[in-house]
């Protein structure tokens, strides 16, 4: 955004939400204004203001700020809005139905993967992922998939942002590594994830491709990583996804060209 359009209040509003987000008990005026540094005299406007719009509510009994449920209104009207989440919902269905895993769809937000849909089997064990839950794209099945085309110009970018921080002893912290790994993702049309973001999880992703041959979207799921006869687990799935994804691809108009 150019910043002569800068409007130094929305700036600061967005501070205190993203302050409230990460809080599970709220926060008093005192403790915002401490983490923050806006005036108090601004803040308790502009506290005001997010609570006129039941953005920010407030418990006066405890003298504490917390999120209300307007954001989740926005954000869940935002998913509502992406014409894929509908298509591939019944294929997520279909999936965990016929074999017993849990299924994910997930895209590229910026420099990380979120999930917008799911669909579970209750019957087995599961990854415990949230509808907009946000993972590192370098350390994930699916944000290994989302990125593996990108243009070097844009990896770049988007790595600089992440960074490659280690969330365990297998997760790649080497850029010569994780070009390598895309690589090897544009050539077999899969990535697999093995405790590289937490140690039980094994991750299978595959890619979605739009009208213009772009990955626009990632399935996957999950598996433990100490699952018995994993090899044969990930190859089984491997088959799933490739055949749902393809079908997906051609519903919102990709065409494959023959080599």
């Amino acid at each position: 955004m150019v910043r002569e359009y800068s409007v130094p209040a929305i700036h600061r509003a967005v501070r205190v939400i993203e302050l409230l987000a990460a809080s599970h008990s709220g926060f008093s005026l005192a403790d915002v204004c401490r983490q923050t540094g806006i005036p108090k005299s601004s803040l308790f406007r502009i506290l005001a203001a997010l609570e006129q719009h039941s953005i920010v509510l407030q418990d006066h009994d405890r003298k504490i700020f917390r999120l209300g449920m307007k954001l989740l209104d926005w954000g869940n009207a935002a998913l509502e809005k992406i014409d894929l989440k509908t298509i591939v919902h019944p294929h997520l269905i279909r999936m965990a139905h016929e074999t017993r895993e849990s299924y994910y769809l997930a895209i590229l937000d910026g420099h990380e993967v979120i999930i917008i849909d799911r669909a579970d089997n209750p019957e087995t064990w599961s990854i415990v992922a949230r509808l907009g839950a946000r993972s590192p794209v370098h350390a994930t099945a699916s944000g290994q998939v989302l990125i593996a085309g990108l243009p070097m110009q844009t990896l770049d970018r988007i790595v600089g942002q992440s960074g490659l921080k280690r969330y365990t002893p297998k997760t790649i912290t080497s850029e010569v590594r994780l070009k390598k790994r895309l690589r090897e993702i544009v050539r077999d049309g899969y990535s697999v994830a093995d405790a590289e973001y937490k140690p039980d999880l094994c991750a299978i992703s595959v890619p979605i491709y739009d009208h213009n041959a772009n990955v626009v979207a990632a399935l996957m799921t999950g598996i433990q990583s100490a699952r018995t006869k994993k090899v044969e687990a990930i190859a089984r799935i491997v088959t799933v996804l490739k055949k749902e994804a393809a079908v997906i691809s051609h519903a919102i108009g990709y065409v494959e060209v023959a080599a």
